[in-house]
């Protein structure tokens, strides 16, 4: 009977503490320290080595995956660039002129020496993005059209 008394008054107890712990990483870490005290009271803390041994190949390989996540981040943001480019083909003679530098009403001589300027800044292969790219050569088109 005292048993369940006890059982019920920590049940409580921990509910109570879990409403006051705000964010999602506090709550976690307290209820990893519950499950710890527990194998520790009832004997079976050999499980924390069993699982953290058993842990070990899967962290191996993580940090195998990890070497690789700026490549797979590339391949993501080029993707995405490279879709965003296709469907984002309206543009207004304004927002043109606003990404070359020039007056809407510029020369085809001025156009083409922004282009030059801002290309040369923002290409792929001196560290720009190829979504920036192909938005200066749309502009270029869009005013010399």
């Amino acid at each position: 009977m005292i048993f369940f008394i006890t059982l019920i008054i920590g049940i409580g107890l921990l509910l109570y503490i879990l409403k006051r712990l705000k964010n999602r990483p506090q709550r976690v870490f307290f209820i990893l320290i519950i499950i710890v005290l527990y194998l520790v009271a009832t004997g079976k803390a050999h499980w924390i080595s069993a699982l953290v041994i058993g842990l070990i190949p899967i962290v191996k390989k993580l940090f195998f995956i990890l070497r690789y996540l700026p490549i797979i981040q590339k391949f993501r943001s080029k993707y995405k660039s490279d879709s965003s480019a296709k469907n984002n083909n309206s543009m207004s003679k304004k927002e043109a002129a606003d990404i070359l530098g020039v007056q809407e009403n510029a020369s085809k001589d001025e156009i083409i020496l922004a282009h030059k300027r801002e290309i040369q800044k923002h290409h792929p292969d001196k560290g720009g993005t190829k979504y920036m790219a192909i938005k200066i050569n749309t502009a270029k088109e869009k005013l010399l059209s």
